[in-house]
């Protein structure tokens, strides 16, 4: 049976359509719409009416997608942005009205697990995804989760507090990466450690993108290894850059140019205080993870 989900992020809507076999997705079909639902909170966390109706039917085309595609049945999942919009209702309500999907907002921890199950086998691992409300942490093995946490710090989170237009601001926003993630790595290093540590999220599969010279994703950045001294070259460079400039860099696209360099603060922020020199980056989602969930 193919089946479908769908998650309305911070940055983006997402489509994973696929089969299984084996415990393992297979014939996977995936297609995203850029939402940017996170940039479209108010002042007073009330996702702005265009930005609802635009997300809305962001996700009526990816379920029209979906079921052209074969899938039986199709789930709607949502993400940090929506769980912090304050109106997250009428988006409900618009995209019944539009396809009939019932949207189901996610847990922080319910993210965090389903990022970590769309790539926990094997070794012991500390699964990192970096969104664009919030980051998840998850230090497990083969499907056992030992510890797990979901902070308030996303690439569009901290864009929303200002651009990073010079090194001087890349330093004042890996402060802010450090404050709000050195108390959850302080209650890590009191853990047994993970053989290494994984990279999940847009911020990731673009800094393996950047090195490859080319807009890269899924399969084509699957297992890539990123090192600190890479991430911290295209902060200092992409920092000194004007917007113009970074959408014309091989690797990036256009729409992740504003807030990349955010991206990357956490990115670099999340290796030092984990003790990594590296991550494995992976082209899974937490889509991935949710899809794997539901077959036996």
């Amino acid at each position: 049976m193919r089946r479908a989900a769908i998650a309305i992020g911070s940055n983006s809507t997402r489509l994973l359509c696929a089969d299984a076999e084996a415990g393992s997705l297979q014939n996977r079909l995936t297609a995203r719409e850029e939402t940017k639902l996170f940039l479209g909170l108010d002042e007073r966390g009330n996702i702005q009416p265009q930005r609802l109706e635009e997300t809305a039917r962001a996700v009526k085309r990816l379920y029209d997608l979906a079921l052209s595609s074969g899938a039986e049945q199709v789930t709607l999942l949502a993400t940090s942005a929506s769980r912090d919009a304050r109106n997250a209702e009428e988006l409900r309500s618009r995209i019944r009205a539009l396809c009939g999907l019932d949207m189901r907002v996610i847990s922080g921890q319910e993210e965090a697990a389903l990022a970590f199950r769309a790539v926990s086998e094997g070794k012991r691992r500390l699964v990192m995804d970096i969104g664009g409300g919030s980051t998840e942490w998850t230090l497990g093995e083969n499907n056992r989760i030992t510890w797990s946490v979901s902070m308030q710090l996303g690439a569009s989170r901290l864009l929303k507090e200002g651009p990073i237009e010079s090194p001087q601001d890349a330093r004042h926003f890996l402060a802010v990466s450090r404050q709000v993630m050195a108390p959850y790595a302080d209650r890590l290093w009191a853990l047994p450690p993970a053989e290494e540590m994984m990279g999940l999220g847009g911020s990731c599969t673009t800094l393996a993108a950047l090195n490859m010279g080319r807009e890269a994703h899924g399969d084509a950045v699957e297992g890539k290894t990123v090192t600190h001294d890479e991430a911290l070259h295209w902060l200092n460079r992409l920092s000194r850059m004007t917007l113009a400039e970074r959408r014309a860099v091989p690797g990036l696209p256009p729409s992740r140019a504003e807030h990349m360099p955010h991206g990357l603060c956490i990115l670099l922020t999340a290796l030092e205080l984990c003790g990594f020199e590296q991550l494995t980056v992976s082209g899974k989602t937490n889509l991935d993870g949710y899809l794997l969930s539901t077959f036996p």
